[in-house]
């Protein structure tokens, strides 16, 4: 085995990709021996159990009564400086350039020794956050500083190289997902019964009920669904727009077919007994529900936007539509929902595809490529002083 690192990763522990990507990268780095810390304000939503290897540094909110909220930017510096000097961490891997990989750089500046900084763009924080003019400025910076950046599709690397002055190396790495976690062996026939009766198919919408996610599509193609099976919509999660959308589906006399779960925890568990998941989002990164939901053999019907393409194989583990043609969408979850063999056919091509193109060991062999590279570069500027 290559030589041991210990390595800081930085992220958000809340329920969301990122948290869920840092996290099962963290868990499989500790799996092959390396030593890893988390710092973050709380612990990990998925890094639930003790794992050898594995160390959480709580991130103590410092609050001034002259400052109306957190000073979290600041306290976060310090727990990262507290760590990297106590544990003689090789690098840190900043997930989110603002405010993880800000702090890193600023952790860097205070240390007793310099350490490199990976930073991995997972989307919301160049394509939302990015959009206001201060703080652009702010992630060109982070990113600039970083001594290697990793991204999570081809399209998010291109964006960032068009919308931002990056001089710095953009290195690919798609999101990964462990399939024992998400897996068709999750199907509860008690957990599907809360969710629907016994004769209903179940599609699926899990989001954080933003407008960027459209729900208002999902709830329009579900009330033009034209198969004969009863159908019953289920949406996962919470969030801004969700009493919103319980008026929409009021409106359109549909809100006895529709069962609202509210926040989870463990979504893989409601995923893996939906019939068929859909995903209008107007922006993706890359979209983990859709993968998500491949691993555990479910069908998808989603928007054709940015990094969807590169996760769903059209016509094979699902179909992509613009995001706003609830039309195309309803007739696809149709001619799923109509035919259990197809059904199952296009669910067991992308568990095939999340187990092969996906995979957990060879995306954190990929990451681990991007650490040494980030170690050697790091090396020679330090040469270079």
């Amino acid at each position: 085995m290559m030589n041991k690192l210990c390595i800081g990763i930085v992220c958000h522990p809340s329920i969301g990709g990122s948290g869920l990507v840092a996290t099962q990268l963290g868990i499989g780095l500790a799996n092959l021996g390396h030593e890893v810390h988390f710092i973050a304000h709380k612990r990990p939503f998925k890094l639930i159990n003790q794992h050898e290897n594995i160390y959480f540094h709580e991130v103590d909110e410092v609050n001034y009564p002259l400052f109306e909220g957190p000073l979290h930017t600041y306290s976060l510096t310090a727990k990262i400086v507290e760590v990297v000097e106590q544990y003689q961490l090789d690098l840190v891997h900043a997930h989110y350039s603002i405010p993880h990989s800000l702090c890193a750089f600023l952790a860097s500046n205070i240390c007793k020794y310099s350490f490199p900084i990976v930073t991995t763009i997972h989307g919301t924080d160049v394509t939302i956050v990015g959009q206001d003019d201060a703080i652009k400025r702010l992630n060109t910076f982070s990113m600039n500083q970083s001594t290697l950046i990793t991204t999570v599709s081809n399209f998010q690397r291109q964006y960032i190289q068009q919308e931002f002055e990056v001089n710095q190396p953009i290195n690919v790495v798609h999101n990964f997902i462990d399939t024992d976690d998400f897996t068709p062996a999750l199907i509860d026939k008690t957990l599907r019964q809360s969710l629907a009766a016994d004769d209903e198919k179940i599609l699926m919408h899990v989001s954080n009920f933003r407008a960027l996610k459209n729900t208002q599509t999902v709830v329009n193609a579900f009330s033009q669904l034209s198969c004969d099976e009863k159908v019953r919509l289920v949406l996962v999660g919470s969030g801004p727009d969700i009493d919103k959308i319980r008026t929409q589906c009021q409106q359109l006399n549909i809100l006895d077919k529709v069962t609202f779960t509210g926040s989870v925890k463990n979504v893989e568990r409601f995923i893996a007994n939906a019939d068929c998941l859909i995903q209008p989002s107007y922006r993706e990164s890359f979209c983990m529900v859709i993968l998500e939901a491949m691993a555990c053999g479910v069908p998808t019907v989603s928007s054709n936007v940015d990094g969807i393409p590169e996760v769903v194989d059209e016509g094979v583990t699902g179909f992509m539509l613009p995001p706003e043609d609830a039309n195309g969408m309803a007739v696809a979850i149709s001619h799923i929902l109509a035919n259990s063999d197809y059904q199952h056919q296009l669910g067991q091509a992308g568990r095939e595809r999340a187990m092969s193109q996906f995979n957990t060991e060879v995306k954190i062999n990929q990451y681990l490529d991007c650490y040494h590279q980030t170690l050697a570069i790091h090396g020679q500027s330090a040469t270079a002083c």
